[in-house]
This record gives structure tokens, C-alpha cells and sequence, in this order.
């Protein structure tokens, strides 16, 4: 799994016996954002060398699409990255967290519930961010602690998409 820093590292720890499940082997997330282009075109020739499997996560970000997102991954990484490899999160890693809360949850950390996660952006989600909490990192790990993969299946689309794409793998 390659992801763009520590908040996707931290993400997928949580949720890693449920990638467990449904891919053969599971290695911990390389993190690409403090990476050189050409050190991340290594290591996927690498892996692709090996024949091994992977996603490469990516936010959408400012992109106006998943498709010209993607289209802008490949022209950095090159035919190396495949494109049904790219997870696209729409719009970024902080709404998939969100959408694993049920009202219950929300309630308990102080947060109004949202019915839907997918224009959730770092800005919004360190708005909510209730003042209980010493730093946004507590905040996470308090939301991971409580998250639920099937609610966020059903409040977030790109996640949903995500983990109907491992359960094919």
C-alpha cells in the first residue's frame, strides 16, 4: 500500500485485519509524499518486478476528477503505476475516517454527525475538531477507535469503492 503520509499510515493500521481478510499479504504503508519521483518509480519497478499486488493512494485534491487524477499520477510515475491500482480518496484521507463514525460515536466525541463524508477536506475535519482534545492526532485516534468499516462504506463513496476494489484482489 502506498500512501501520501502519516494520517493514511495511521488509517490503514486501523483497518489493516480487514485488508487482511481479503488480500493474500499484507506489508505496512510505504509513505511516497517525502519521497523523490525517481525513489517511487524505483520501488514500483520493484514491485512489478516481483509481481507483487499494491494500491497507491492518492487524495483528489484539486483535481476536477478521479479520472484526471489518476492521468496526472501517471504522467509523474509513468506506465509503472498501474491505473487500476490508484485508489483515488475523494476528497481526502480525513473523510474516510469520518465516515466510520455512527451517530453514537459522534455524540461521544462531541462532533455533529454527517450523513455523507465525501467533501470532507483536512480544513473542515480540524474545524470540528472539538477543544477536549489536545491535538488533532488525539482527535484521530479517538475517531479510529470507534470506526466501523461498514458505516463508512455506506458514508463514504471513494471508500466504499475502495473496499469493493479488495474484495476483487
Amino acid at each position: 500500500m502506498f500512501v501520501e503520509g502519516n494520517d493514511d499510515e495511521r488509517f490503514f493500521q486501523k483497518i489493516k485485519s480487514v485488508l487482511e481478510k481479503s488480500c493474500d499479504c499484507v506489508h505496512p504503508p510505504w509513505k511516497y509524499r517525502q519521497k523523490t519521483k525517481k525513489r517511487i518509480r524505483n520501488f514500483l519497478d520493484s514491485v512489478r518486478s516481483m509481481n507483487g499486488s499494491y494500491f497507491f493512494l492518492a487524495d483528489i485534491n484539486r483535481s476536477p476528477c478521479v479520472t484526471a487524477k489518476k492521468s496526472a499520477l501517471r504522467r509523474n510515475y509513468g506506465e509503472r503505476l498501474d491505473r487500476d491500482n490508484v485508489v483515488v480518496v475523494v476528497k481526502e484521507i480525513e473523510g474516510w475516517y469520518l465516515a466510520g463514525l455512527d451517530d453514537n460515536s459522534c455524540k461521544d466525541l462531541g462532533i455533529r454527525p454527517l450523513a455523507s463524508t465525501d467533501d470532507v477536506t483536512k480544513e473542515h475535519f480540524n474545524s470540528m475538531i472539538p477543544s477536549k482534545f489536545d491535538s488533532r492526532i488525539d482527535f484521530m485516534i479517538e475517531v479510529l477507535k470507534r470506526f466501523s468499516v461498514k458505516t463508512a462504506e455506506q458514508k463514504n463513496k471513494s471508500f466504499a469503492h475502495f473496499m469493493k476494489k479488495i474484495s476483487v484482489t
